[in-house]
Parts: C-alpha cells; structure tokens; sequence
C-alpha cells in the first residue's frame, strides 16, 4: 500500500487506545488540579505512557485540552439545529459550573480563542456548509454567542441556573442560525 493510501486510513486500534488513555488521564488531571498546573509529564505518566508518546499525538498540553472539549463543544454546537438534548446540555452546563475554575480558564483564558474556532468547526459541519463563506461567518457568530454567554454565567456576571442557560443558548442559537440563514428581504 502506498504511503498516501495508509494516511488515509483511520487510525490503528493502538493509537486509537493510546489517544484515549491520554485524554482520560488529562481529564482526570484537570479535575483534582489547576489547569496551569499540569506538565505534559503529569499527563503521560498518568496515562502510563512516555512523554515521547504524548508528543507523538499531541503538540502540548493545550492540544490534548481542546481534544478532550471536541465532545462537550459538539453537544453545544448540536443547539444550533435544534438536535440538542436540554438535559443533555443541562448537566454538561452543571459540570461547568461546578467546576468553575476550570471553565473560567477555558471559556475566558487564553485557549478561548482555540475554544471558539473549534466550537465553529463543530457549528459549520452540522450547518452542512463548513465550506461556505456565509456558513463559517454564522458558525463563528453563534460560537462567540454561546462561549460569551458560558463565560458571563461561570464569571458571575450572570445569576441563572444551568437549567435557564441551556434553554437560552438553544433558544439563540437555533434562532438565530433560523433568521440568517432565511434573512428577511430588505424594505421596500
């Protein structure tokens, strides 16, 4: 098989198993300490791998944090078509409030940024357009909208339960992804 054919192919079952055995001990590592407080060897020796290893699938501690969002960030991002699940989105929203810290660094800190452009990414391919010029504009609007919200409530600047913020981040983003997507024709 030539090497383009095999980079192709999804990864093997030990890669796939060493990814996953990584992201669970970064998880675990992120909830008993501080983010910035975690080395790349505390993650590998965690995972009972050698740092070498890590660095074979990630590039730092940020890539393996923003890896292990993708599937929090999904559920967000299933809000924008309306295929969220409010109690789904709800405990998530309970486990960033309980761990605020944590969220706070996420949502506001420096890997914010990274947060909102994979939270885009994750909006254009439910929106079918990630391609589309107009499509990664309203993904990225809608990702800023929900990270805003979520960084106001965990930094106390809004008062709410989880319950009120996951259905207004449902209600806005599935409106809001409604309305321009189909714009209203401008005044005669």
């Amino acid at each position: 098989m030539s090497e383009p054919d095999r980079s192709r192919r999804a990864p093997d079952r030990r890669v796939r198993r060493t990814r996953q055995a990584l992201i669970e001990a970064f998880n675990r590592l992120v909830l008993s300490r501080r983010y910035e407080d975690i080395r790349v060897a505390d993650i590998a020796a965690e995972a009972d791998v050698g740092r070498s290893t890590f660095y074979d699938h990630y590039p730092g501690r940020d890539a393996i944090h923003l890896e292990a969002l993708r599937r929090p960030l999904g559920l967000l991002a299933d809000c924008v078509t309306g295929e969220g699940d409010p109690v789904v989105l709800t405990r998530l929203l309970g486990h960033f409030w309980d761990n605020r810290a944590l969220a706070r660094s996420t949502f506001s800190g420096h890997q914010r940024s990274q947060v909102v452009r994979t939270l885009a990414e994750l909006i254009g391919e439910r929106l079918g357009g990630a391609d589309d010029q107009a499509c990664r504009i309203l993904a990225i609007q809608l990702a800023e909208g929900q990270v805003g919200l979520i960084r106001a409530w965990v930094s106390g600047e809004v008062s709410a339960r989880p319950e009120t913020i996951a259905e207004a981040i449902s209600q806005a983003s599935a409106e809001a992804c409604s309305r321009l997507r189909s714009p209203s024709p401008p005044p005669s």
